[in-house]
């Protein structure tokens, strides 16, 4: 396991200047993202990160269960008037292109961003994850948080400070 302060979230945090909260819990669903929606809503965000549906995907939890779970996270931050970002990931030949496609189609539908692939910039890279092959190093996180913040700035135009 890498540290919280060399995970993707406070790297990003670091290279944009952007005050980031990291939610995230490991191994989390999008069920379990669900459950705790309410405690993460109590804060005040100009935008969301919304990254989930990697455990589902992997634990075999039905792709419309994991959709309605999303839809249902996305638009109770848009409630609040938080911009949302879905990100969403594949992994080649694991299956991964019906998620894809589910990660589009409820960008287009709640008119969310969409970053297609959380492991952009470390995908296709072995020295940059764990000895399991699925989750990033430090030098992995440190690449996607590189990506994303190339990401945000141009979505938002934002100014990057790193």
């Amino acid at each position: 396991m890498v540290p919280a302060d060399a995970a993707w979230p406070s790297v990003l945090e670091d290279l944009s200047g952007i005050k980031t909260l990291n939610f995230g819990v490991s191994g989390d669903t999008t069920f379990d993202g669900l459950r705790r929606l309410d405690a993460v809503l109590a804060y005040e965000m100009d935008a969301v990160f919304l990254e989930f549906g990697i455990n589902d995907f992997f634990m075999g939890i039905p792709l419309e269960s994991a959709r309605s779970n999303l839809s249902a996270m996305a638009r109770a931050f848009l409630e609040q008037g938080a911009q949302v970002i879905l990100a969403g990931f594949h992994f080649k030949g694991q299956g991964s292109q019906k998620w894809h496609t589910m990660y589009e189609g409820l960008a287009r539908e709640l008119g969310l961003h969409l970053y297609p692939n959380i492991f952009k910039g470390a995908e296709g890279r072995p020295d940059c994850f764990l000895p399991d092959g699925l989750h990033p190093n430090r030098k992995g996180y440190r690449l996607m948080a590189e990506e994303i913040s190339k990401f945000l700035t141009a979505a938002f135009s934002l100014q990057a400070n790193g």
